[in-house]
């Protein structure tokens, strides 16, 4: 029975794959009968599945008017089924069926962990192993990475190497010193070196544990949970990011419920802003981290004071900030805005290159809808946001109230690089699944590392997410990877590596040439989309 069973898979792939590389339409007979075979077929030796689904399909057809089938049309249409052969043809449960609930708890809830560490085995190890835990990882071997990962990510534990050439693990500890205490990152210490100063001076640096290599991993992974738990109940009692003085974002839903409560109850109006400071990722790069942790405190502090009485100012994360405002309508929020922007315009920051001024840019939304949920209202103000910045920055915007149903301005491009053409569309729904609601994104897939590279497509000042498989024909991932990283404008670019699971080299490979994460095949497609949210949420 197996052998017929992995004949008919064979056959399904095949003709999948055919319809997908073919530029023409499907006939209508043509798909009726592929399903209608496959019904029978699979019904017969033990594939109940595919047959359940295929009785589905056919009865909606039953209920269409023949037609022509363009790609846009039959992809979705055969979607389950797709995903089915995937899952066969990786000969594991990906875990695909998951309610949205489950598939929130499950991974979008995930600690974010931190490792730093030069080796590149012992790294892939220890990724591997905590990933077991439900536990999202972010492994890097080059400490300037660390750096900017900790800032723009806000990790929930940190996990440092002390043995690192060049920039040692106590010089990433004294870097990230006051940021890690003022956040509270529970940071452990690795080393090979036990004695009796080394762990002392960690500890001075604000280790809260240190741990001798070899590892013993299980005892690590309880060391672990525990300063999570802590973390945890921390976060749970203090409502104020520590850095700037303004709420944090575990607050925003509650608040914002109350003050729409207080403002139907009034019959009063209700604006929503949200703010970010133009080029602040430049202020990092130019000036350095602890010069931008004064400019976010210094704006923050600026924001409350000129705020009007009842406005209340919550951090959202990195240099966003989200402004609720009772009792001001949209154009009185607007031009309020543009007034704080103008005398914040007037500032000077202190750098060691001499003073530098700023400015920020906003979109503000009036809650017009109360039914309609914080998310949709956060979205519209995004999109006015980004609206701004499209338009030169330091300016305030009012969004359209048709954007969404037409669909926002492109904020995020995602290449998909894969020879695998089912791999493709599944990568490509996925991506769609992942963003939907969120980020208005132009998806493209491309056969081959060749055809990405001389594409014009990416040539524009987005920010760009390229996943991309390690190994094709011609130009395989790695010399694609090796291009994105040697272009001035690599930063523009998040990468996460597809490699097959017993390519060790290949990992290694990846991460020193700088591929912001990978995961190994066969992957899980929620947990993929889980990454993908970790990492876009540093650059959108």
């Amino acid at each position: 029975m197996m052998k017929y069973r992995n004949t008919l898979i064979h056959n399904i792939q095949k003709q999948l794959e055919a319809w997908l590389e073919q530029t023409g339409p499907v006939p209508h007979e043509d798909l009726y009968r592929f399903l209608h075979s496959l019904k029978g077929t699979a019904g017969t030796i033990g594939l109940q599945d595919f047959s359940d689904v295929s009785h589905t399909l056919l009865v909606q057809m039953d209920q269409m008017a023949p037609k022509d089938w363009h790609t846009n049309e039959w992809r979705p249409f055969l979607m389950e089924l797709i995903t089915l052969s995937y899952e066969l043809r990786l000969d594991q449960e990906l875990l695909l069926n998951d309610s949205v609930g489950e598939r929130e708890n499950r991974y979008d809830q995930q600690p974010l962990l931190l490792i730093l560490d030069d080796d590149v085995t012992l790294l892939m190890y220890l990724k591997e192993e905590l990933e077991k835990l439900n536990w999202s990882v972010i492994a890097t071997v080059y400490p300037h990475k660390a750096l900017d990962y900790f800032h723009d990510m806000h990790p929930d534990c940190l996990i440092v190497d002390l043995n690192i050439p060049e920039t040692g693990g106590f010089q990433v500890m004294k870097t990230l010193g006051e940021k890690i205490k003022k956040q509270y990152v529970p940071t452990t210490v690795i080393s090979t070196d036990s004695d009796r100063e080394t762990r002392f001076r960690a500890y001075r640096l604000g280790a809260d544990d240190v741990m001798c290599k070899p590892l013993d991993v299980e005892e690590l992974a309880i060391r672990l949970e525990r300063q999570l738990r802590r973390k945890r109940w921390i976060d749970r009692i203090l409502f104020l990011d520590e850095l700037t003085g303004a709420y944090n974002r575990n607050s925003l839903q509650q608040t914002y419920e109350r003050l729409l409560h207080e403002a139907l109850r009034a019959a009063s109006p209700l604006s929503l802003a949200f703010l970010d400071i133009d080029h602040f990722k430049q202020v990092n790069d130019q000036y350095g981290h602890l010069i931008g942790d004064d400019v976010l405190a210094r704006f923050a502090n600026f924001v409350q004071s000129s705020a009007q009485k009842h406005d209340i100012l919550f951090r959202y994360g990195g240099e966003e900030f989200i402004l609720l405002m009772p009792q001001t309508a949209q154009d009185a929020a607007k031009h309020y805005l543009e007034t704080m922007l103008a005398a914040f315009c007037q500032l000077t920051f202190e750098s060691a290159n001499g003073p530098f001024s700023l400015s920020f840019s906003a979109g503000v939304v009036e809650i017009m809808a109360p039914e309609k949920p914080l998310s949709y209202w956060l979205e519209l103000a995004d999109d006015a946001l980004y609206k701004a910045k499209k338009c030169g920055r330091c300016r305030i915007e009012s969004p359209e109230y048709t954007q969404l149903a037409e669909g926002g301005t492109v904020k995020l491009k995602v290449a998909i690089i894969d020879d695998d053409a089912m791999i493709r569309t599944m990568l490509a729904e996925s991506v769609k699944a992942c963003f939907e609601g969120w980020i208005t994104a132009d998806t493209q897939m491309f056969r081959d590392g060749e055809a990405f590279l001389q594409s014009d497509w990416h040539s524009g000042p987005e920010p760009y997410l390229v996943i991309l498989d390690g190994m094709m024909p011609n130009m395989d991932g790695m010399d694609v990877l090796q291009v994105i990283r040697s272009s001035p404008y690599t930063k523009k670019y998040t990468v996460i590596m597809l490699t097959g699971r017993t390519e060790e080299q290949d990992i290694v490979k990846a991460l020193q040439l700088g591929a912001d994460d990978y995961m190994t095949k066969p992957f899980n497609l929620r947990e993929l989309e889980a990454r993908i949210k970790r990492l876009i949420r540093r650059v959108v």
